[in-house]
């Protein structure tokens, strides 16, 4: 008899399900390409795209680039992200098209201006939690003196 749960496909939770709603419905033209799972946990894979702000160059004709993002993030079964997602995106330069209804718009900025696009940031962003590192070195602490300890009362016995 075969394995069922190995066949099926990895899903999402409730809440992680939750959690990639409220991101999709935060950024237009996004969809989700794939979920696995990994660790007990899922890592889903969105990608969005969206337009460069357009330059028009006369009432048919404008000038506009395209910037594609694809983000993989790794959800706990609380639907929480466990950590920064790994991010990339590539921008698409801009190219003349034309359009079928007439163009308005301001025309007095500088075309390099214009054509400039903020680098894209990460949208899910971990902060590490910070670890309290005394108790640590007192555990090493108390473990070395532990360990001396012993050796002398091991020098002792055999004196």
């Amino acid at each position: 008899m075969k394995n069922k749960s190995s066949s099926r496909k990895p899903r999402l939770n409730e809440k992680q399900r939750a959690w990639v709603n409220s991101f999709l419905s935060s950024h237009p033209n996004a969809r989700v390409r794939t979920i696995y799972e990994l660790d007990g946990d899922r890592v889903v894979q969105i990608e969005w795209w969206e337009n460069t702000n357009p330059v028009i160059l006369d009432p048919k004709t404008y000038i506009q680039g395209i910037i594609s993002y694809n983000m993989w993030v790794k959800l706990r079964k609380s639907g929480d992200p466990r950590k920064t997602s790994e991010f990339s995106y590539r921008i698409t330069p801009p190219e003349k098209r034309s359009a079928l209804w007439h163009l308005t718009g301001q025309l007095s900025l500088e075309l390099p201006q214009c054509y400039e696009v903020a680098e894209p940031n990460n949208p899910v962003i971990i902060k590490p939690k910070r670890r309290n590192t005394k108790t640590k070195k007192l555990k090493n602490f108390f473990n070395i003196l532990f360990l001396y300890q012993k050796l002398v009362f091991n020098f002792i016995l055999q004196i």
